[in-house]
């Protein structure tokens, strides 16, 4: 099965970081007219508040149901918000605000040049941060406590940019940021809870507009970012704050712009286009060398939606999928043959994580599977007898040392039809599958065998998630229905119903998947007479 690019979601989460990084600036400029008044502090204490009262409006967060490390995310999430505008803040008021911004944006260049890759990552990073030294410019008094505070404001922003990704990746999304927004603001009642009493009616206005878009939206898609990829491009796509700020105070402010300010945006671009082009680069396989074609992973994300469907029902005819806007590619025919992967007591899966090596199809090789919120992100290395070096590494980082006492949890072999939808133009936007399985679970004394059918339709590359849907329609007009089997591994295995019962699924859900795997188990059966 084919799966959306690296790259594709890379230009998605730099467009993100790029509005949020707009609004932060935009937010930062409508407060500077209230720092008189208010005092930094105070200014960005009440901001902090508006924007929880914003983020709990819309979102309406749920509090139970959490884990603790879902709770522990969200805290140091709030906590590195508030510390990263107090300190930042803090610095202003004592040294010139360019070596502040400096100072700041030293942490997320630190997280990506220490959590670089490869040679050319780490350049980028540099090559970001020297844009930001260029924009900023130096000059003026030096004051030790201002530079501390500039100090602690860059490792208050380096703990934001390695927990956005984690928020990102996690179930609870922007509940989980509006929770986050809300821990903040409550750590700065210090300062904003003395100055209430001062705000001008007019004044809440501006402080309205900047919670909303200089907070909420800002932080908000700086975690959907961090969904799309990791801690390390996101410290390179962070320069774009200091490069927004500066068009900004251009724009608005009377600032002036300048030759140096000119090339520290040129590099700060260069960065941000080399991490795009690096994010969908592959070694050509006549340059590539077997210990890295064993060691290297490719990584992707699949954006799929399951469906349930009766046995003896047929993929809809043409002029359905005609009639919602997609034409019908020819049928391909897979045998597809997989063997998954845990250690005796759920290592992997306690992780949210599946691990695999799959003959047959486009994809055949060894996975590691995480789904997340955006979709299921995937690393894969090329088909090989024995675990890959890169992948046992992967393992390692994972679980430890549990790494070394993986073994088979379950076989799945699946016949697999699949076509491809296209759109008006002819460009491929869905690939439908229609899956055949039989799986067995190879835990316990004896084998489970298992066996169902179902539909899978996936977006592909650089296609709208509006073809998902207009997918969806004629599939279920055609007697399917959405599957609450969130994935192959955990149906083989019967463990629907533990997954959903850890999540509060309701009792008739719970009901439905128990009576979904005992028919499996019964369909298997009669296959098997």
């Amino acid at each position: 099965m084919q799966t959306q690019p690296n790259r594709s979601a890379t230009i998605r989460a730099m467009l993100l970081v790029l509005t949020g990084s707009i609004g932060m600036q935009i937010g930062a400029a409508i407060s500077l007219s209230l720092f008189a008044d208010l005092g930094a502090a105070g200014t960005s204490g009440l901001r902090m508040m508006l924007a929880a009262a914003i983020m709990l409006v819309l979102f309406r967060p749920k509090l139970r149901g959490r884990s603790r490390d879902e709770w522990l995310g969200i805290v140091l999430y709030g906590v590195a918000m508030a510390a990263m505008n107090l300190f930042l803040y803090q610095a202003i008021e004592r040294i010139p605000l360019g070596v502040a911004t400096t100072l700041d944006f030293l942490g997320p260049c630190m997280v990506a040049f220490l959590a670089s890759r490869r040679l050319r990552e780490g350049l980028l990073a540099i090559a970001a941060f020297a844009g930001v030294v260029l924009l900023a410019g130096f000059g003026g008094p030096f004051d030790t406590v201002g530079l501390l505070w500039g100090a602690l404001a860059g490792v208050s922003f380096a703990g934001y940019t390695l927990l956005a990704p984690r928020i990102g990746k996690s179930e609870g999304g922007l509940q989980s940021v509006a929770l986050s927004i809300t821990v903040a603001a409550i750590l700065t009642t210090p300062f904003s809870l003395p100055v209430i009493t001062q705000v001008q009616p007019q004044q809440w206005g501006l402080l309205a507009l900047s919670a909303l878009v200089g907070t909420a939206l800002a932080f908000s898609v700086d975690t959907i970012a961090g969904r799309l990829t990791s801690a390390r491009i996101l410290g390179v796509f962070f320069a774009f704050d200091p490069v927004m700020g500066t068009l900004v105070g251009v724009l608005f402010l009377g600032d002036v712009f300048t030759p140096a300010a000119l090339a520290g945006i040129l590099l700060v671009v260069l960065a941000g286009a080399g991490i795009v082009w690096s994010a969908g680069q592959r070694r050509a396989p006549d340059d590539e060398t077997p210990a890295a074609a064993a060691g290297a992973a490719t990584e992707s994300l699949e954006i799929e939606r399951k469906y349930e469907v009766p046995a003896e029902t047929t993929i809809p005819a043409e002029a359905a999928f005609h009639a919602a806007g997609l034409g019908v590619g020819a049928v391909e025919v897979h045998q597809l043959r997989a063997r998954y992967f845990d250690t005796a007591d759920g290592a992997l899966a306690a992780q949210g994580l599946a691990m695999r090596v799959r003959e047959g199809g486009s994809d055949e090789g060894w996975h590691i599977k995480a789904k997340t919120p955006g979709g299921t992100r995937e690393l894969h290395w090329p088909l090989a007898d024995t675990m890959p070096a890169g992948l046992v590494s992967e393992l390692r980082e994972r679980i430890g040392d549990a790494a070394t006492n993986v073994r088979p949890i379950a076989e799945l072999n699946t016949e697999r039809r699949i076509v491809r939808l296209t759109d008006a133009s002819g460009a491929e936007v869905v690939e439908l599958a229609d899956d055949r399985v039989r799986a067995t679970e190879l835990r316990g004394d004896q084998p489970v065998a298992r066996a169902w059918r179902e539909w899978e339709a996936e977006l592909l590359p650089g296609a709208d998630e509006r073809w998902l849907d207009a997918a969806g329609s004629v599939l279920e007009a055609a007697g399917a229905a959405p599957s609450l089997s969130t994935a192959k591994i955990a149906r083989a295995l019967g463990a629907l119903v533990e997954v959903a019962m850890s999540k509060g699924a309701s009792p008739e859900t719970i009901a439905q998947l128990q009576e979904m795997d005992r028919i499996d188990r019964a369909t298997a059966r009669r296959l098997d007479s």
